[in-house]
């Protein structure tokens, strides 16, 4: 599994549009991803896609833009929308470990699975998380509904 920049824009979805819309949002990605138009990393699409090792990283998708959402409208914004980046780039890992130890068989030893799922993409993660975090500072929601709703 590559690492690509999937995992920030989920992050942005929730941070920027906030809990609903980035649902939304998110949920749009991953359905345009199924009905097979090539928006996952390499240009991928389709059920069989999605149905591989990703699987459970694209429920996490959506599960991270909504608690990134819900986080920074709950007071964890500005400087402090780290860490609703941190928990939100997390919470991608959740649904991912099940799915690769329920649904993938393929793994060969018990330990591989964090060294595998997890390990390789941690810093990586972090690092768009803090960039995510950055791009937010002023960028909300709520200073693009002031900005459409301006008479």
């Amino acid at each position: 599994m590559p690492i690509t920049f999937q995992t920030m824009g989920i992050l942005l979805m929730g941070g920027v549009l906030g809990p609903k819309w980035g649902l939304s949002a998110s949920t749009g990605y991953i359905l345009l991803g199924l009905a097979g138009v090539p928006v996952f990393q390499g240009g991928n699409g389709g059920w069989d896609y999605s149905l591989g090792v990703t699987g459970g990283y694209l429920i996490g998708f959506l599960l991270s833009s909504f608690i990134v959402g819900i986080l920074v409208n709950k007071g964890l914004n500005g400087s402090k929308s780290i860490w609703a980046y941190i928990i939100g780039t997390l919470t991608v890992y959740i649904p991912a470990l099940i799915w690769l130890s329920v649904f993938d068989f393929s793994w060969p030893e018990e330990g591989m699975l964090l060294s595998q799922g997890v390990y390789p993409f941690l810093i990586g993660d972090m690092i768009k998380a803090i960039i995510a975090s950055l791009f937010t500072v002023g960028l909300t929601y709520s200073s693009f509904k002031n900005y459409l709703y301006k008479k």
